[in-house]
């Protein structure tokens, strides 16, 4: 079986983290007040977290879920040779795009011909990560981002075309509407801290505790 990469992903927000947000714009001392230290434990493996990502684009939290518990059950294990070894109408009855099983289907035939790892990722700076994740087909910006902040457990970052990240900032602060300008202004003011910035609003969005 092939040996894929797995991160330890650990974001847990400190007194500095949260005195530097709360300095730079005090809407953090509502949710901070609100949700406590912000944390993000888990364990990921990079190759079932593209996957995944790829499978829940352009779908909610929810039907994504449902979704790739059916593709779990199917497939036992994410691997490369599990995946390859399930026929497509099989993996579309599942619920997932003829365009995504192709996507899946070619990153795991590009890792087991060697054409691509995932061993020195972790290496790469932000901006390099991002653009090195987007050369996997399928894999866009926004997908890049959310797995540079969940899976490998980058600082900083903080994602415009997340949808749910923007809703959350215009509740939180009362905005009537979120322009990219005013956005690129919050990301400069809360790096080197986006992510923990970004967990807030999400969790402000959903209004749930994630970190409990």
């Amino acid at each position: 079986m092939t040996q894929l990469s797995t991160y330890k992903v650990k974001l847990i927000a400190n007194d500095q983290i949260i005195e530097y947000l709360k300095s730079k714009d005090s809407v953090f001392e509502m949710l901070f007040d609100k949700y406590g230290y912000a944390r993000l434990e888990r364990e990921s493996d990079i190759f079932e977290s593209i996957v995944s990502n790829i499978i829940g684009q352009q779908l909610s939290n929810k039907v994504k879920q449902v979704i790739y518990n059916r593709f779990l059950n199917l497939v036992k294990t994410v691997t490369p040779e599990s995946i390859l070894n399930i026929d497509t109408e099989l993996i579309r009855q599942c619920g997932i795009s003829y365009s995504k099983i192709s996507y899946i289907k070619e990153l795991s035939e590009n890792i087991l011909n060697n054409n691509y790892n995932f061993n020195n990722l972790d290496k790469l700076n932000d901006d390099d990560l991002i653009k090195e994740l987007c050369k996997i087909k399928g894999v866009g910006k926004w997908t890049a981002e959310m797995l540079a902040l969940f899976s490998f457990g980058r600082e900083n970052i903080i994602s415009y075309d997340d949808v749910a990240l923007r809703n959350g900032i215009i509740k939180a602060k009362g905005y009537k509407s979120l322009t990219k300008q005013r956005f690129e202004q919050l990301r400069k003011k809360y790096s080197p801290y986006c992510s923990y910035a970004s967990l807030y609003y999400y969790a402000h969005n959903d209004d749930e505790l994630r970190w409990k």
